[in-house]
This record gives C-alpha cells, structure tokens and sequence, in this order.
C-alpha cells in the first residue's frame, strides 16, 4: 500500500475538529501568543507634529537672527504660536507650534537670548517635522488577528494604545519520551535530546508543557500516557511509532480511546509520524526517535497542529535560491537540513536521521521533492527552525559527510 504524501497528511491534519477559545491577557504576559482580535491604532502616530532633533522651531524667514521665547521639552506643548522673528528651544519629540521647521542645534549660535542660524540652511516649513497621522491614522490596523506576537508585535500593540490583548488560549501539552536506552548511563544508553527540544519548542510558541519519560514496559507506558492526556489537550510521544518490537505506541493511544488518523509519511525524515485523535477532542502525535526526525516532523506535524488551536496558526515557510547545484535521489520527498546564507541554501551534508549535529548547524528545512534536481539559483521552500534567529546554530563537527540512509 502506498504511503501518505506529506499534503494529503497535513490536509487530514488541518482537517481535524479542533476547539480554540481566546482569553484577555496583560500586554506583559502576550510574549509568543496569537492574537484574536485586529489591533487598530488608537490614534493618529504621531499624535501631534514632532520635532525629530534637537534645535530651535521658528517660523521660516530670510533673517538669519531669531529671539529665543522659549523651551518645549518632550511631554511640553507650547499653548502660542510663534510670531516672525521668534524661535523656541525645542527636545527632540516635542510637539511643534503651527507651521514651523526645526533647524538643528549644532547648526546655530546662540548668544543669550539671540540665535542665529548657519548662512545657507535652508529654512521651510514642516523640515525635521515629523507630522501628525504620517505613520498611522487613527483606526488603523496595525497587527492582524492570527499574528504571534513578538517583542517588536508587543511594541506596536503598545504604541496603538493597547493594554491588554485577545489572544487565543494555547493548548496544554503533554510530552512523553520513551525507550530504556534513552536517559540511561549504562553502556548502550542514549542522551535525552528529544525532551529538551520539544520542551523548548513549547515555550518558544507560548504552550504550557509537562514532560515525563515512560519505559519500554506495557503499564508503565499505559500509566504515563494516560496521566499525560489526562492533564493535556496534546499529547506527543518520541519513538516507539515504527516497527520494532517495542514499538508500542500506535496500539497503546488506541486502548485510551484514540482513532488513528494517519500512520506512516511519505516523507524523510520522519516517515513513521502517528497522529490520532479522540471523542472528547483531545489529540495525539507520535514522533518517531531519531533525532532529526523528532526535529522535522515536531516543525512539520506537532507545531501546525498546536497552531490548530490558536486560530490555525502555522510556521511560515519562505523561498529563497540555492546556492548551489543539488540533487535529491530518494523516493520520498526531503526535509533536509540547511544553512541560509548571503548568497542562498546551502544543503548540509548529513549522516541521516541520527546525525543531530548536522541539523542544529543548519537554519531550518529546504523542501526537496523525491528525485528531483536543481540549479543554482532556483528558488525552493525553506522551513526556518522556529525559536531561532539568524546565524543562530551550532558549529558542524569536522566528520566526513555521507549519504543519509533510508529514513
């Protein structure tokens, strides 16, 4: 039977009957949320003429002495207008009396109360003014509803007068690590690497997680997952999805009552990907355990899927041209770890699925298609790694790089 495709999966996926509410929250507490609501500017940016340096504000004329008459700091408005001849010191984002310019400071004298202006700079009414409304209007839109909110996002909320935003309430996330070997320092044991991603990813989309390990033993997998969706709107488990004898998760999440929805991508890596959902709404995904596959198939399946419960909300992917010449000779279509640099992707070379290394060298996903080959300069989908910024990565251990294997 042929495997899914990576479209059709994410369609079943978007597909899903999901429950998403919204609640109010402090600005200081929306860091990472999505936004419900449209938030629209409460007033006219700037709200009044403004000076943008420090100077004097005067009327313009072709004298170049002015009387001082005054100051207007930042947070000041001066109630008269100025007259012909007059000027005021003026801060930089003060209001500016009607029709005046603001001419620098270092480009003046002032001798008492007696400023003159430099021979030859131009003086015009509205120069160094930023003016009332030339950013926003009042009414605006300024942050559209679907937005995850970042610091710079916070800050536009805040300059249109917001207080507190509507924002959808994340889904609580239940993480659950298996295998004997994982954790283990024994002499066949493993480092939990998957653990501190997802718990990671979590926090970087604003959901709250809780995280428990289960062994390779029937019950006490049983216990913990069911602890788990007790407590979670998702739960999502690391390995124990394909077809090993301890793979014991697509069996175990049907006995607590989930329907399968999809098994097994035509994707690598992550092939193995499980997703199931139950009659009380709650849903789970089964990642498989290679490293890199938990990092794909978490940017792939888990995070559109916790989007799903804050308005649809999904990693946005971007286009960018290759660097160089590749080739992809597989039969299923490649997430494959990259760098996006100056000039374009450039494809990392990787050990396959286990090689973490590689990946959190890179800056995201390329989207290669199964036997597909490309030019440089052609522009492909890259996935950037969600909770990071550019040239944030880890350096590629000196190895020699090989051909990945099957999955």
């Amino acid at each position: 039977m042929p495997l899914l495709l990576y479209d059709d999966a994410m369609a079943l996926l978007r597909g899903l009957p999901i429950d998403s509410g919204a609640v109010t929250v402090p600005l200081a507490e929306a860091a990472g949320k999505v936004l419900a609501r449209d938030v629209v500017a409460n007033c006219d940016q700037p709200p009044f003429d403004r000076a943008t340096m420090d100077g004097f504000a005067l009327l313009p004329a072709d004298e170049p002495s002015f009387r001082v008459v005054g100051t207007v700091m930042a947070g000041e408005r001066r109630e008269s207008a100025l007259g012909a001849g007059e000027a005021v010191a003026i801060m930089t984002g003060a209001p500016v009396p009607t029709g005046c310019c603001v001419i620098p400071v270092e480009l003046t004298q002032r001798e008492g109360q007696v400023m003159t202006t430099e021979v030859g700079y131009e003086l015009r009414a509205g120069r160094n003014v930023a003016r009332q409304g030339e950013d926003a209007k009042k009414g605006d839109l300024v942050l559209r509803a679907g937005t995850r909110l970042s610091p710079a996002g916070l800050a536009a909320a805040a300059m249109a007068g917001a207080t507190g935003l509507s924002v959808f309430d994340p889904p609580r996330l239940g993480i659950c690590t298996t295998g004997d070997e994982v954790g283990s320092d024994g002499p066949a044991g493993v480092a939990d690497c998957n653990g501190p991603l997802l718990s990671a990813l979590a926090e970087a989309l604003g959901v709250p997680a809780e995280r428990k390990h289960a062994r390779d033993e029937p019950a006490h997998l049983k216990e913990t997952l069911e602890s788990l969706a007790a407590m979670s709107d998702v739960v999502v488990t690391v390995g124990g999805v394909s077809m090993g004898e301890k793979d014991l998760v697509p069996g175990m999440a049907q006995e607590l009552g989930f329907e399968k929805v999809l098994h097994k991508v035509a994707i690598q890596p992550g092939k193995p990907v499980f997703l199931a959902q139950r009659a009380d709404g709650k849903v789970f995904i089964g990642l498989p355990g290679n490293p890199v596959s938990v990092l794909a198939t978490a940017h792939l399946f888990l995070a559109p899927l916790l989007g799903r419960f804050m308005g649809d909300w999904e990693p946005a992917w971007i286009e960018r041209p290759l660097a160089h010449d590749h080739a992809h000779r597989g039969k299923r279509r490649l997430f494959l770890p990259a760098r996006l640099e100056a000039n374009g992707l450039h494809p990392v070379a990787w050990n396959g699925s286990g090689d973490l290394y590689s990946a959190t060298a890179a800056h995201g996903f390329v989207d290669l298609a199964a036997g597909g080959s490309w030019a440089q300069g052609d522009l492909l989908r890259f996935l950037p790694y969600l909770g990071q910024g550019p040239g944030e990565h880890s350096v590629m251990p000196a190895r020699v790089g090989g051909e990945a294997p099957c999955c």
